[in-house]
């Protein structure tokens, strides 16, 4: 199987929005699409994956609700 190591990433361009601050937010939704991509192959530890996300200004309390993460969980 080959491998993708492309990222595909939404982009939106909000009214008002300068060249540089839509530059700006790409940049950092591609950041947080590699992070994604390398916690979901397992190649980070879920706490340095929480800790990017909390750095980032993210509540991972409220990111694992959106997730669907609760009671049903198996592992």
């Amino acid at each position: 199987m080959v491998e993708n190591n492309t990222l595909a990433t939404p982009a939106l361009w909000y009214p008002g929005q300068t060249s540089q601050e839509f530059e700006e937010e790409v940049a950092l939704m591609l950041v947080r699409a590699q992070w994604t991509q390398a916690f979901l192959k397992g190649e980070i530890h879920p706490d340095t994956f929480l800790d990017f996300l909390d750095e980032q200004g993210h509540d991972v309390f409220d990111l694992a609700d959106d997730w669907g993460l609760g009671d049903d969980i198996t592992s």
